[in-house]
């Protein structure tokens, strides 16, 4: 067994995206030694930003599905240091920390709402009898 299938069992994530958040990681202390974290977490978010509209773009073609699923992994795994970034670059120009923790609330709250009012109804015992 190669050592990155024995890493992705063990971890549950891929080398790559493992990778994707120590390189995350480094960016965010690299900004913050030299004082450029809030230029640094702009850029990760505007990243984030772009790795989310390649997804969107990738899924519709069907020729490109499979990097589309794999962007959407990657998505899924950075949309939490994405937020909290948000929430960093927000709370820097608004200064009512009820809204900030309100914001941060919706972000965190926000995705499993919208995967729990997407799922599919419920198939009928009519549908079933049609099939």
């Amino acid at each position: 067994m190669k050592w990155s299938n024995r890493v992705q069992i063990i971890t549950g994530q891929t080398c790559f995206h493992i990778a994707m958040h120590l390189s995350i990681v480094l960016f965010l202390i690299w900004g913050w030694k030299h004082r450029v974290l809030p230029e640094v977490s702009a850029g990760l978010v505007a990243a984030y930003v772009l790795l989310l509209a390649a997804m969107m773009v990738t899924q519709r073609i069907s020729r490109l599905r499979r990097a589309g699923d794999y962007l959407e992994e990657a998505s899924t795994t950075y949309y939490f240091g994405a937020a909290m970034m948000s929430l960093y670059l927000l709370s820097r120009v608004l200064h009512n920390p009820l809204l900030i923790g309100a914001l941060g609330v919706l972000m965190l709250v926000g995705p499993a709402l919208v995967s729990l009012l997407a799922k599919e109804p419920p198939v009928t015992q009519i549908e079933k009898k049609r099939s």
